[in-house]
């Protein structure tokens, strides 16, 4: 349900290359779709990319676009480079909260594997401007819902290379050494992420994900 274009200039006006997810509770008790409307429809700057209940999931502006949602200002890392994700039914709590955050949990599991992130990529809004929100999130415990996400994530999954050559190294960054080099633009099997890298199921080593599609 996206926005209409002659609305971009107000709630969606940089175009966004995401490097983070950003994690909110909606402190209101409509649904997904309700919310998604109610930004769609106002003439405030206020917007996020999804809103997520018991029963589904809605994105409101395409992940190449920012939104307004971190409160850390025009140029902010949380607004300019944010996926934002508004988890609804937070005032009241209960069932539906319950389930709308396990549904949640598995978009962001999602996200992640699909851009070959770990999870330091999910924050939340009060990293960035000290607001106590995912409020309802925050209280049944932060790591607890870290946990849900990992739950969630593939046990392996497929990419292909998209570079001319890629190193593959003994560890999961640039400081391993070298044990070898792909140069085939091949497609493989990723058994295990850390810091962007992706350990490949051949044994062979860790690969930076950063020049790979997920397939």
């Amino acid at each position: 349900m996206f926005i209409s274009k002659d609305k971009y200039s107000l709630k969606c006006p940089y175009k966004m290359n995401p490097t983070r997810i950003v994690v909110h509770n909606t402190a209101n008790d409509a649904s997904a779709r309700n919310e998604i409307e109610f930004m769609q429809n106002n003439n405030k700057q206020t917007s996020f990319h999804y809103a997520v209940d018991d029963k589904e999931v809605i994105q409101g502006i395409p992940l190449d676009r920012n939104a307004w949602h971190a409160g850390d200002g025009r140029n902010g890392k949380g607004n300019r480079e944010g996926i934002s994700i508004e988890i609804c039914y937070s005032k009241s709590g209960g069932s539906r909260f319950i389930l709308a955050e396990k549904r949640a949990a598995k978009l962001i599991a999602d996200i992640l594997d699909e851009k070959g992130w770990d999870i330091s990529k999910v924050t939340k809004h009060r990293d960035y401007s000290g607001k106590y929100c995912p409020h309802r999130t925050l209280d049944m415990g932060w790591d607890r819902f870290l946990k849900m996400i990992e739950a969630e994530r593939k046990t392996s999954f497929k990419v292909r290379v998209t570079a001319d050559s890629l190193n593959y190294r003994a560890g999961a960054g640039v400081k391993y050494k070298i044990n070898g080099t792909i140069t085939d633009k091949g497609v493989y099997t990723i058994i295990d992420q850390k810091n962007g890298w992706g350990k490949l199921k051949s044994g062979a080593g860790w690969i930076n994900l950063k020049y790979t599609k997920h397939i």
